[in-house]
């Protein structure tokens, strides 16, 4: 065989190809390994999936010897989950991966599943003892709750020209910074020294480019939740006026009932219903289902967000107006803020699902008339706090895209307060929240002089940062004479035992 031939012939051709398929992947495997050395380059924040990255572990010869300085614990992840989570060009890595996914063709419907399933919803009031029992304050906590799918904050430092604040003063930030640091993951710290909660964006269901959050009934927790609304009640009796404002999420009112049984979630009008059916006589409860339900060919809960948009926000607050027996806003009357380009918790908790991606949400924000000034404090990395002066509703344009909620109430911080000198008959109230009161809270501040809210997943640490020995709802209440007190909760936040746990310090 001439040489001519040999080199040409197809067993020849297949074996070139095979060698240079070999050395192209041993090429690609050398470069990936060299980025993985760029230190520099490693992230610590991710600003997709809204969390604090895992940490280069501490040197300790325990942690040498027992192995945990490789492979991390419960607690602390080692240096193999620190490099993975790390990685540099990790988010671009991820994006690749998700838009080749986008082209293997129509995914149609797609469950995130937790692992919860729902209990019976049984009818009819319960005595203080059934619902201790139920609530199995008896037992070593019988219910089980999976591992929260959490949806920490990310953290983002207000920018260079915002000084430390003395002597109580406020520092005003100019409208082009960036936000200060959110809340639910505790800001500065790695990922596993989260001392603040998480609330869950939980089993989420996809389709057609949106996601819906999934409520699924636990009798327990919901008769914990129960009993500690009803001890706020009790402390408060002849001091205040107590509101109950359990949220509906996205899956209750805006898929049908025949969808919504196949994903195996409660009824969520039943659940609140059974909430209500069980509070203190003195509680009102704000019931928001049907309205919501009504308006569920409007936009009022994000495609890509566990949250509801401010309209859905809007509509509850006209169902507390009704209970309270004043007059709510039309909208109008206010002016508004609109920033495109959303991609929340579902987006990050799908892993930039592409479908979700294509159908970027669009935050509108509507303006207070009384006023759109308020004082929060921010949690700095030494465990101290940083008092604001920020906007009920910000322009947040040059946000991330991730970030736009923050939009509304200054996120969630641990204590804010607001003055509306617009109304001068010394009218207060007090929102206890998760951050599906954050969207709530501009509405509410044109009928009263003095709002304050708290997040009650941070509160008790600034309480004792800022030397109140009383960190109880109550007790804020007899400082500051406040007359109306909303309990504002996703309904997701009822059933979950670690906020319930964070809930009971607080709910006094």
């Amino acid at each position: 065989m001439k040489l001519k031939e040999l080199f040409s012939s197809p067993q020849t051709v297949r074996r070139g190809m095979t060698l240079g398929k070999i050395f192209a992947f041993l090429g690609f495997l050398i470069i990936m390994s060299f980025i993985g050395l760029l230190w520099f380059l490693r992230p610590k924040t991710s600003v997709v999936e809204k969390r604090n990255l895992t940490e280069f572990p501490k040197l300790s010869i325990s942690g040498l010897w027992d192995g945990t300085f490789f492979s991390g614990n419960k607690n602390r992840g080692g240096i193999d989950k620190w490099y993975a989570d790390t990685f540099p060009l990790r988010e671009t890595l991820i994006s690749m991966n998700q838009e080749l996914k986008s082209h293997y063709g129509e995914r149609g419907t797609q469950m995130i599943s937790t692992g919860q399933t729902a209990d019976h919803i049984d009818e009819g009031h319960k005595t203080q003892e059934e619902l201790e029992h139920l609530a199995g304050l008896d037992d070593t906590d019988p219910a089980t709750e999976p591992a929260p799918q959490t949806e920490p904050g990310v953290v983002t430092e207000p920018s260079g020209n915002t000084q430390p604040v003395e002597s109580g003063e406020t520092q005003t930030p100019p409208e082009t910074e960036a936000p200060p640091e959110t809340s639910e993951n505790n800001s500065g710290q790695g990922a596993h020294d989260v001392t603040t909660p998480a609330e869950l964006s939980g089993t989420i269901y996809i389709t057609e480019g949106c996601g819906y959050g999934v409520y699924y009934f636990n009798e327990t927790y919901s008769a914990r939740y129960c009993l500690q609304v009803n001890k706020v009640a009790q402390a408060l009796k002849g001091k205040a006026n107590v509101y109950c404002l359990v949220c509906p999420i996205s899956a209750g009112i805006m898929l049908s009932d025949e969808v919504r049984e196949e994903t195996g979630s409660s009824d969520e009008n039943q659940a609140i219903e059974w909430i209500y059916s069980n509070l203190d006589p003195s509680v009102k409860g704000i019931r928001t289902y049907n309205a919501l339900k009504a308006h569920n060919d409007e936009y009022i809960y994000f495609h890509t967000d566990h949250h509801w948009t401010a309209l859905g926000a809007y509509y509850a607050y006209r169902e507390f107006c009704a209970a309270k027996g004043i007059t709510p806003h039309d909208l109008k009357d206010f002016e508004t803020y609109t920033f495109p380009g959303f991609l929340g918790t579902f987006y990050s908790s799908s892993n930039k699902n592409a479908s979700l991606g294509n159908n970027p949400d669009t935050v509108t924000s509507y303006i207070p008339n009384g006023t759109n000034k308020m004082t929060m404090y921010v949690k700095n990395k030494d465990g101290s706090y940083t008092e604001y002066g920020w906007r009920i509703v910000n322009d947040v344009s040059n946000y991330a895209k991730s970030e736009l909620y923050a939009t509304f109430a200054g996120g969630d911080q641990p204590y804010n307060y607001a003055h509306n000198e617009a109304v001068t008959d010394g009218s207060s109230v007090l929102i206890v929240k998760d951050s599906y009161g954050n969207a709530f809270i501009p509405f509410l501040v044109d009928h009263y002089e003095h709002i304050y809210w708290i997040d009650y997943r941070s509160y008790k640490h600034w309480c004792g940062w800022a030397g109140q020995s009383n960190y109880t709802i109550s007790g804020l209440v007899e400082r500051k004479g406040i007359q109306d007190v909303i309990l504002c909760n996703n309904i997701n936040s009822t059933g979950s035992k670690t906020l319930l746990e964070t809930m009971s310090e607080i709910f006094k």
